[in-house]
């Protein structure tokens, strides 16, 4: 097939072009910068220059592909959410640039769209499974963007189309978040939020990447994506054995967490997520996980 990714030059897409690229299709990533280029090249796939905020420009880049993968987004690291307007990148390219790719695929004649998304939108669940049918907790405006990500995604799937949306765990491996948090773990500083007992969904980015793969063979909708859930406590050891220090990961004092805002505060909720959907439809399974050996490496 030929598919078309955008935000390929970010750690998620770039592991979505190598996987796919892998898998014998004949991927374009989509690059808003001339410097990216080479980055896409390197991942074994070709690109173009396009604004994803334009539709126009971007039904340009689309024409003749079968499948467009959106992987945009741009996280803040660590406690640098709380500053003012540290997420207004992010904001933009959801609230904007996903619209504007749904609506240029649909015109350019792509017939599937693969759109990630995250579990956070979930709500706390203690030590209950998470499926798919979970009500989201998306009330406050802090996640408007993220639901007409969505909306977009789902009104995408009509006239004979098809919408994948991905709800994806806690990615970590080699990025700068995860690069925080073993910086942060050997210097002894606190990084986690939430309760110990609590539960956390991880997905490594080389299983995401093998996840968009996946997502080529399932039906219209919505799937949970992650590594089997383990307690924060647990992550907290895990990240500690890759960091090659004796104490566990740190959690912020409790007085700290209660004014970290909306959007930090998604990562203090417990989330016991199952992808046993996406598993049983794909057969995609979860290779690397916190305990393996040098996983912050691959």
């Amino acid at each position: 097939m030929r598919i078309a990714v955008t935000g390929a030059t970010g750690v998620l897409g770039q592991e979505a072009v190598e996987a796919l690229v892998a898998a014998g299709h004949e991927v374009t990533g989509i690059t808003r910068r001339d410097s990216g280029v080479p980055i896409i090249e390197g991942r074994g796939g070709s690109a173009i220059v396009a604004d994803v905020f334009d539709p126009s420009d971007l039904a340009r880049a689309f024409r003749g592909h079968d499948v467009a993968i959106n992987t945009l987004a741009h996280v803040p690291v660590g406690m640098s959410g709380l500053r003012p307007l540290a997420w207004r990148e992010d904001d933009k390219l959801h609230l904007e640039a996903s619209v504007a790719i749904a609506k240029a695929a649909a015109e350019a004649g792509v017939r599937r769209l693969i759109q990630e998304s995250t579990i956070y939108l979930y709500p706390d669940n203690g030590t209950d499974w998470i499926g798919e049918d979970q009500p989201l907790n998306v009330r406050n405006q802090a996640f408007r963007p993220r639901v007409k990500e969505m909306r977009a995604a789902v009104d995408f799937a009509t006239s004979g189309r098809s919408a994948v949306i991905l709800r994806l765990g806690q990615l970590f491996g080699r990025d700068q978040h995860t690069t925080h948090a073993l910086k942060a773990t050997k210097a002894g500083d606190p990084i986690l939020l939430g309760k110990p007992d609590q539960y956390i969904t991880l997905l490594h980015h080389s299983d995401a990447g093998r996840a968009f793969v996946a997502a080529l063979r399932a039906s219209s909708g919505f799937y949970n994506v992650g590594g089997e859930p383990i307690t924060k406590k647990r992550w907290a050891k895990d990240l500690a054995m890759e960091a090659g220090v004796e104490n566990p990961a740190k959690f912020y004092p409790e007085i700290t967490q209660a004014i970290v805002g909306t959007r930090l505060d998604v990562q203090r909720r417990s989330l016991r997520v199952s992808s046993v959907r996406f598993m049983s439809e794909t057969g995609w399974r979860p290779t690397v996980g916190p305990s393996t050996p040098g996983w912050s490496r691959r």
